[in-house]
């Protein structure tokens, strides 16, 4: 174990011009075992995942928390990189298909705390909210493709696109919409994955989207950071040069990505070395492309998304014996303990 000087956030997930993208497929083979909650929302799976995290974290163990795209204030999970071990909340990441042959799964179901007729008598409600959600979803990618898709042709990246296969997903736990979308990790970061045999590379995005604007993690993440800031209008061919190069550091590197083009890498990160590599300054979101204001239409409907999701949670809170969940905390961090304590 090491003692953390800070605590992680970052998006394993993100909502971009061109779909819903996860990159836990690209985490996935460093776990071990994953837990995984499952359950309505407003049930205590967030908070759930928060207080065991924080308890780990003042036991010394190292915590990255894992923020849902689609609440950013909210965790979507935990990852314990050094355990391989991870806790995922399933509403709040994308559908769980394990890539990672080997992996344990244990999973919680937190319907077990709610009274079941309350649900059954407002099943017509849940059902009609989750449909709305998901219409929402779906008008939300629509919107960001139409209206900021001229942020990623304004930067005018020289780098030309590679066209890979494209799979990938878009909704939650209940109800799917595949949505076609290049194969993670992309074309840069896939072929930063090809040089960097000697290295492991982990992706991931530092922005998330909300009626307010961007939630920028960056400048927190990298506090413990020493920061090389790239300015002009090179600074993408630089970066890409970067990970060419350090092909032969044989250690871990990680690759923030541009929240809303997945092809584009932000910013690099050498934690062995306390050492980040930035596109402009990480506390300046016109440096990303992002100070553009979102429009009327975008705010009203990121704004009845979550209006329509406060309401789910409504329901599903006024269900839950929050006395068990309460007591299944102490279950369930025990379990992990003992995992732990198996690993080391």
């Amino acid at each position: 174990m090491k003692n953390k000087n800070g605590v992680r956030h970052y998006f394993a997930e993100g909502l971009t011009t061109r779909g819903y993208i996860s990159l836990l497929p690209n985490m996935m083979p460093n776990w071990q075992r994953a837990y995984v909650l499952v359950g309505g929302p407003g049930t205590g799976k967030s908070t759930m995942i928060k207080v065991i995290g924080l308890e780990l974290l003042d036991r010394g163990y190292d915590v990255d928390f894992l923020r849902s795209v689609r609440d950013p204030n909210s965790m979507a999970g935990f990852v314990m990189p050094r355990m391989g071990l991870a806790m995922l909340d399933a509403m709040e990441v994308s559908p769980l298909r394990w890539q990672a042959p080997g992996v344990v799964e244990k999973f919680a179901d937190f319907s077990l705390f709610c009274n079941e007729l309350k649900l059954e008598r407002q099943r017509a409600s849940i059902i009609e909210i989750e449909k709305r959600l998901l219409d929402l979803q779906i008008r939300l990618e629509d919107e960001l493709a139409s209206e900021l898709s001229s942020v990623i042709g304004a930067r005018g990246s020289k780098r030309s696109r590679e066209k890979g296969t494209m799979s990938w997903i878009l909704g939650n736990s209940a109800q799917l919409k595949v949505k076609k979308e290049n194969s993670g990790p992309w074309p840069l970061a896939e072929n930063a994955l090809k040089l960097l045999q000697k290295s492991v590379i982990n992706p991931f995005f530092l922005h998330g989207l909300t009626a307010e604007g961007w939630l920028n993690l960056a400048p927190h993440f990298l506090t413990d950071f020493d920061q090389i800031r790239l300015e002009g209008d090179e600074t993408l061919d630089a970066l890409d040069w970067v990970l060419r190069e350090a092909q032969q550091l044989g250690q871990l590197i990680e690759i923030v990505l541009h929240p809303l083009n997945p092809d584009e890498v932000i910013g690099i990160a050498f934690p062995e070395r306390h050492l980040a590599i930035w596109q402009g300054n990480p506390e300046n979101l016109k440096d990303q492309g992002l100070d553009r204001p979102l429009s009327n239409t975008l705010k009203e409907t990121l704004a009845s998304w979550q209006t329509n999701r406060s309401q789910l949670k409504g329901i599903y809170m006024e269900a839950v014996n929050f006395d068990q969940v309460d007591s299944y905390r102490e279950t369930l961090t025990n379990q992990i303990l003992c995992d732990l304590h198996i690993k080391s």
